[in-house]
């Protein structure tokens, strides 16, 4: 590994149109920068390809201020500005208050001093933690191969059992579950204006070099939730080999609506299981028009479960999203999650 950084040019953006200006004049040799956790160890250790041109210019957006809001619209969702710190997320007193599971989401990414720098739109738009993405030796897929080294390598940690493709990495993004479970939607400024999407339709499958619908010269501007109704309660459960740092094994995220002791709504996510946030509507269905009982929630297990397909070192991780699954589905049903 290098462990230092290439030159490059730095360019301090004013406005979002400033900084998508610069974007499209540069085209694929620009970046967006933020807090740079991830970008920068990438630059550092050389990772590139013909795929991933190595940046040239850096557009930094984290001097734009108005990207450092957090605060409840008008229309009464959430808006959570690209440069929001995770930090400042966690421990937001409205996200813990109305959104539970984004705030013990933002809480369990990696370290206190990561959190400070790191913002939500980098953590939505972090690349793999795939090892042979992540050295430069092997030119894998995203970078331009012609094959996915991890399939008849070591595939123990950071790999897929769910929506599996010719690329079989996780995505590591602890936000994305939490808030694709809560319905969030983001905002895209680019040349031709601004767009809303899905978060859930953000992320792209395995077969994607980049993992998202961005451009090379769009960037995220805002994540905007709605504010949940009264009866809905939200969960963030992280299994990871450490207690610090790590990425996400497996992780949970569920968010239900409930009326006279049914299940109205739901919406589960999971992560570390798949090359995107893997929303589970199999499961959901089980759970919609029913009572969080033991039965209900082993039936919304076993529904998800069954289009698992492990690889040959990971087969583990389905024990545990079960587990996982259980614990959070139960701290649902009694009501440990209810905060709205």
């Amino acid at each position: 590994m290098l462990d230092e950084l290439p030159v490059v040019s730095h360019v301090d953006a004013e406005s979002v149109d400033e900084a998508v200006s610069w974007l499209t004049r540069y085209g694929e040799r620009a970046v967006p920068l933020a807090g740079g956790t991830d970008l920068l160890g990438l630059m550092k250790d050389g990772i590139g390809g013909p795929r991933m041109p190595m940046p040239e210019v850096l557009v930094n957006i984290k001097t734009i201020p108005e990207l450092a809001r957090l605060d409840m619209s008008p229309a009464g969702r959430l808006r959570i500005g690209a440069t929001v710190t995770l930090s400042d997320l966690e421990r937001d007193a409205l996200v813990t208050e109305v959104y539970p599971a984004l705030a013990a989401a933002a809480a369990s990414v990696a370290t206190t001093q990561i959190r400070a720098v790191g913002t939500v739109g980098g953590n939505l738009c972090q690349r793999p933690w795939c090892w042979y993405f992540r050295h430069p030796r092997f030119e894998c897929f995203k970078r331009g191969g012609r094959q996915c080294f991890a399939i008849p390598g070591n595939n123990r940690t950071y790999f897929g059992v769910l929506g599996r493709g010719i690329c079989v990495m996780t995505h590591p993004s602890d936000l994305a579950p939490a808030l694709v479970a809560l319905d969030a939607r983001v905002t895209i400024a680019g040349p031709d204006g601004v767009r809303e999407v899905a978060l859930e339709r953000f992320f792209e499958g395995p077969r994607s070099v980049k993992e998202t619908v961005l451009s090379p010269n769009e960037i995220v501007t805002w994540v905007d939730v709605l504010r949940p109704v009264a009866t809905t309660r939200s969960i963030f459960l992280k299994h990871r080999i450490r207690g610090s740092w790590d990425f996400a094994l497996v992780s949970v995220a569920a968010a239900v609506t409930v009326g006279d002791g049914d299940c109205v709504d739901a919406r589960i996510v999971l992560g570390g299981v798949a090359p995107y946030p893997f929303r589970a509507p199999a499961a959901e269905a089980q759970l919609r028009g029913r009572g969080l009982t033991s039965d209900t929630i082993e039936h919304a297990t076993d529904a998800v479960l069954a289009a698992a397909r492990p690889l040959s070192m990971n087969g583990y991780k389905i024990d545990v999203t079960r587990a996982l699954m259980r614990r959070a589905l139960a701290g649902l049903a009694d009501g440990r999650a209810v905060i709205q």
